[in-house]
């Protein structure tokens, strides 16, 4: 068990920022891409959307990850 209670609040901050930062991440590779290829809303739609998955692909990870690992 952790020594410090303040250790769950940094995993638990680093779960969320890692979520916040793949939706973001996504949805500016997105925008990016519809503004080169015109296709505009669908590309940033669809990377936000990804990014989200991913986001929550590595929540699941983290916190189904054993303790000793």
């Amino acid at each position: 068990m952790n020594s410090r209670p303040d250790q769950n609040y940094w995993k638990y901050a680093q779960i969320g920022l890692e979520l916040a930062v793949s939706v973001l991440l996504g949805f500016w590779a997105g925008y990016w891409l519809d503004g080169k290829m015109g296709t505009s809303p669908w590309l940033m739609l669809g990377g936000a959307a990804g990014g989200m998955a991913a986001g929550f692909y590595l929540v699941m990870k983290e916190l189904f990850r054993k303790e000793g690992e």
